[in-house]
């Protein structure tokens, strides 16, 4: 049975798998991991759907995904350690102009480079265990890609009371072992040293793509932030298509939210 189903913030893709197969007496499997931060379309597939898997993971998907602009992490997004920290920030204006020019640029097909914490593999083993245990990857596995489109939807200043409320609520939601503790320490840390630095709030872009498979949005957050030689990670991410299904089409919880 193909059943596409709403995968909520922190929850595993492949936990939440299992756990619908487990209810229906079947194996299991889905066509595409969502990460712990992401939320939104997983389309799973029981009993002899699963080996359409192939051919139902071959489809475009659509996100709605925002990029927080000041702050960058060895995951980039929310569930990881900083690595860079804005000192200062060009004004509002000034990033959304910039960026408006680049955005034609990663438009088309392209190759992509994974993000380390990734379910990607290198050398028989998985890249979140190379990041997770420290240790360095000279070359990091890339995939050939295509961005149909990537658009801007909203632009804002988010208040970094309001950003640090925000991201101890996602992080509470992460299931498993994600260096939480020491993620939550080190947001504390980079938030303090932003008030330092006088930033007292931090630019937020919110952007709709569609890609085809084996896209990772955190690698377009940290494609575009390289490209404008600016801090920044993925602030929320959210799979609103998965192929033809839609939000519309998922059994169970609706968006977690922002």
């Amino acid at each position: 049975m193909i059943i596409p189903v709403f995968k909520p913030l922190g929850a595993s893709s492949h936990q939440l798998a299992a756990s619908i197969g487990k209810a229906r007496g079947e194996k299991a499997t889905h066509t595409g991991t969502l990460d712990p931060m992401a939320e939104g379309v997983l389309v799973v597939l029981t009993g002899e759907d699963r080996f359409k898997k192939s051919e139902l993971a071959d489809t475009k998907k659509t996100y709605d995904f925002s990029m927080l602009i000041g702050v960058s992490t060895d995951s980039h997004d929310l569930l990881g350690l900083s690595t860079k920290i804005a000192d200062k920030l060009a004004s509002l204006e000034e990033i959304v102009e910039k960026m408006t020019t680049i955005l034609p640029d990663f438009t088309g097909q392209q190759t992509q480079e994974q993000p380390l914490f990734s379910a990607g593999r290198k050398d028989g083993k998985s890249l979140f265990e190379f990041g997770a245990e420290g240790q360095e990857v000279d070359t990091l596995p890339t995939n050939t890609i295509t961005i149909s489109s990537l658009d801007i939807l909203t632009v804002q200043v988010l208040p970094l009371a309001q950003i640090e409320r925000e991201i101890t609520q996602k992080i509470a939601c992460v299931t498993g072992n994600f260096r939480q503790e020491a993620i939550l320490s080190d947001w504390k840390k980079t938030l303090k040293t932003l008030k330092s630095n006088a930033i007292t709030q931090l630019p937020h872009i919110t952007f709709r793509t569609t890609v085809s498979k084996r896209t990772y949005i955190r690698g377009i957050v940290r494609d575009l932030a390289k490209k404008l030689d600016i801090a920044a990670t993925t602030f929320t991410l959210n799979r609103i298509q998965n192929g033809p299904y839609t939000l519309a089409d998922c059994k169970n919880t609706q968006p977690h939210g922002v």
